[in-house]
């Protein structure tokens, strides 16, 4: 079948998405019409399933919110944009990179340190004012549930509880452990800090929470919750009949009681939400780090039992994952 000029002209002002892989393990796609497009880099460490879902996600969002033709690059990591940046100052072309997105702390951290001439997006990162530099040209979609969040959480999971312990580094945690301590105490729940400075000292603290403390949270920190050492906390709390409160599904499918989950589509699309306003002008210096807007709770009822807890039939109900 031969296509006249004109079918071929429909056919080609209907495509709103080419995709090609590009040797080297860059994938190039060019979103929308418009006479000047542009570029927006992503940093994508391969491997992660989460990282694919936000990826999507945020690609989803961007499509519906940006009519400006443009290009995405994706980039397995930060030296293969490095090196895309290093030749287009060599040959003395200007970069069509108006936006860098990066995915996971990792990549984010690295880029961060040797880009600060193009705004840089960020998603899918814990903690990102404790593990990025402040600089005027990055923001992004941190993955940051509040402590409101998981008190509240407590408060409906284990309605009888009034003391929370938090085992922590001092050296990781003290600074934004306290101002949040400060603020967060609420639902009828206190909180109760117990510092430790390295992995020997977790076996006391956990003794001690046990006698102090009516549940234990998790929050992320290297010092205590290192594999090896999450994996006794788990066995301790259920031999103890002690509540733990984990960090992520993993955690509760290993033991602990219940944990709240992001979303990862969810925060793609968060990520596309800020991409948007800093492609129409806004500076990343004006706009705020989002925290995930889409939380899911997962429950271990194998665990309830073994800790003689009875979690609330309409709590089970609500649970988006429910081992039992």
């Amino acid at each position: 079948m031969i296509l006249s000029p004109r079918h071929i002209l429909i056919f080609l002002t209907h495509i709103l998405i080419v995709s090609a892989f590009w040797p080297g393990g860059e994938w190039i796609m060019a979103e929308q019409q418009d006479v000047s497009p542009f570029t927006i880099a992503i940093v994508q460490p391969r491997g992660v399933e989460a990282y694919q879902e936000a990826v999507e996600g945020f690609l989803h969002g961007l499509r519906r919110r940006v009519s400006q033709r443009f290009y995405t690059v994706i980039y397995e990591s930060p030296e293969r944009l490095y090196s895309t940046l290093k030749q287009k100052s060599l040959s003395q072309t200007p970069s069509d990179i108006r936006l860098i997105v990066t995915i996971g702390t990792k990549a984010t951290s690295e880029v961060a340190r040797q880009i600060d001439d193009i705004p840089i997006l960020f998603s899918m990162v814990l903690n990102p004012e404790r593990v990025l530099p402040d600089r005027s040209n990055i923001v992004g979609a941190s993955l940051n549930i509040s402590f409101s969040l998981q008190l509240e959480m407590i408060s409906k999971v284990l309605p009888t509880a009034r003391t929370v312990g938090i085992i922590y580094d001092p050296a990781q945690q003290g600074d934004f452990l306290i101002e949040q301590l400060s603020q967060h105490e609420q639902f009828g729940l206190r909180i109760k800090p117990f510092p430790v400075i390295s992995p020997k000292e977790i076996p006391a603290a956990l003794s001690q929470v046990g006698k102090e403390a009516d549940v234990l949270l998790g929050i992320v920190d290297s010092t205590v919750y290192t594999p090896r050492a999450t994996a006794s906390i788990i066995r301790y709390t259920i031999k103890h009949e002690l509540p733990f409160v984990g960090i992520s599904a993993s955690y509760v499918k290993a033991g602990a009681l219940c944990a709240l989950l992001f979303h990862s589509r969810d925060i793609g699309l968060q990520t596309a939400q800020l991409a948007e306003k800093i492609l129409t002008g806004t500076p990343p210096a004006q706009l705020q780090n989002t925290v995930p807007e889409k939380i899911q709770l997962s429950l271990n009822l194998r665990t309830a039992a073994l800790l003689n807890v009875t979690i609330p039939k309409q709590i089970q109900e609500k649970a988006a994952i429910l081992y039992e």
